[in-house]
């Protein structure tokens, strides 16, 4: 037990922290991040490798059996928090940790979710033979399935004619460095999208409302200078990963998590800023190798500036992922080094809802004849504003 127990506390000295976001979580995330960056924590790519599962928001229906899935997934010994404010966020995490170093407490827990398991695996088997008559079964008819309820390929033709696998793949909702709440349809031939069909899980309500009437007479401010440059430099951290620059992505992260702590920043630090995020912006603009990876994934018909109107013409170049990246950077060193006295409003929430609502109408045709990290790039390269159309969304049906 001393031994276990000396174990337990060395590993939670890095907790891997698994991050369900949910629609209009997005503030929440962002600060759970860089509480986790504060203590040197990190971000889980998947469920086995996670300690901690955070869900950031209330999430509805579909996303919270979703989440459960992810959850269930996950080796003990692990923990649970739900993120819906950031005033007692430190003290959340502490009572995570010591639920993760609680030696009975995660022994409890293991075999509890052992009986259950063991409970209810042979009763699926009996009920699935008793209500299977074999006898002049028909193959041709059903919906065959794999493990997991995971469809089966079927088979169809490419463009020369030959027959291939195609299969109906799920793009989302829970996947790293992705809009939160998006799941993308897609229907694959080899490893092609030949179709795809956007949409985003429910969600109760958005930070800022609250789920009854009186909510909807709040108005939303419009973002100004300093939380847009916050979302600026999350969208660049986002794609920079999925590019795989993993330093790049970190440092505008580390950017963004400056900005976050500083909501009033004074003139000097705003100047350092917007410094720190120009020779950020000169990186990425001088790496071959970025250029390299980015080639050819071109958001044309979807941007015409660093945060464009979709659909619009492109007169400006912001056509591919990577010059919409250095547009980013640029418009946020730009507003970051503006002093506060000459600042104003930079987009409302109905246009920024608006711009989300016309990218995700553009995604079916911008997808198709990609691949599927393809499809995550330029997913990530259109920035969507998720929390926006959450916000319009229950202000519109309130």
């Amino acid at each position: 037990m001393g031994v276990t127990s000396v174990l337990a506390r060395w590993a939670s000295a890095n907790v891997h922290v698994l991050i369900v976001e949910v629609p209009g979580g997005e503030q929440w995330r962002m600060l759970l991040e860089t509480e986790l960056d504060r203590r040197g924590w990190t971000v889980a790519l998947s469920p086995a490798d996670a300690d901690l599962f955070a869900v950031c928001g209330v999430p509805g229906k579909e996303l919270r059996a979703a989440s459960d899935f992810l959850w269930n997934q996950m080796p003990g010994p692990r923990s649970r928090v739900a993120v819906t404010t950031s005033l007692a966020l430190p003290a959340l995490l502490d009572a995570a940790v010591a639920h993760l170093v609680d030696d009975s407490l995660q022994r409890a827990e293991a075999r509890a979710r052992s009986r259950s398991t063991a409970a209810e695996t042979p009763k699926s088997h009996i009920q699935e033979h008793e209500s299977v008559s074999h006898e002049g079964m028909d193959h041709g008819d059903m919906d065959m399935q794999g493990p997991g309820g995971i469809p089966l390929a079927g088979g169809g033709d490419d463009r020369d004619g030959l027959e291939m696998d195609v299969l109906n793949v799920p793009l989302g909702p829970l996947l790293p460095h992705w809009p939160a709440g998006l799941v993308v349809d897609c229907v694959l031939q080899g490893d092609v999208i030949v179709s795809a069909q956007a949409r985003i899980l429910d969600a109760p309500f958005a930070p800022g409302y609250a789920p009854n009437k009186e909510s909807s007479q709040v108005k939303m401010p419009d973002e100004d200078a300093h939380q847009r440059t916050v979302r600026l430099c999350d969208h660049a951290s986002n794609v920079l990963a999925l590019a795989g620059w993993q330093t790049a992505a970190q440092e505008a992260r580390r950017l963004r998590n400056d900005l976050l702590s500083n909501d009033v920043p004074q003139e000097a630090h705003a100047t350092n800023s917007a410094t720190a995020i120009d020779r950020l912006r000169r990186r990425v603009e001088r790496s071959m190798l970025l250029r390299w990876s980015l080639k050819n994934l071109s958001l044309r018909g979807t941007g015409s500036g660093a945060d464009a109107n979709p659909l619009t013409p492109n007169p400006t170049g912001y056509g591919d992922v990577r010059n919409r990246l250095v547009g980013w950077l640029t418009e946020a060193s730009t507003l970051t080094g503006t002093p506060s006295a000459q600042q104003s409003p930079v987009a409302s929430l109905s246009d920024r809802a608006q711009e989300a609502q016309r990218a995700l109408a553009a995604l079916p045709e911008l997808l198709v004849g990609t691949d599927l990290g393809t499809a995550r790039l330029l997913i990530a390269g259109l920035g969507l504003d998720i929390a926006a159309l959450v916000q319009a969304h229950e202000r519109a049906h309130d």
